[in-house]
């Protein structure tokens, strides 16, 4: 999830989307809904990860 939010820094318009994702309205009413859109999102970051990390 670290490397999600340095991704979302990165690209504008995933910083907002993340932020409201992780917001806690959101977090309350779709708590799976958040997850399945982070993998989606992070789908290609994945890969990327291990690139950031290293």
């Amino acid at each position: 999830r670290r490397v999600v939010h340095a991704r979302g820094r990165a690209g504008a318009p995933q910083a907002p989307l993340l932020q409201i994702v992780a917001g806690p309205a959101h977090s309350s009413d779709d708590p799976i809904d958040i997850d399945s859109k982070s993998e989606e999102f992070t789908g290609g970051e994945t890969e990327e990860e291990t690139e950031a990390e290293v």
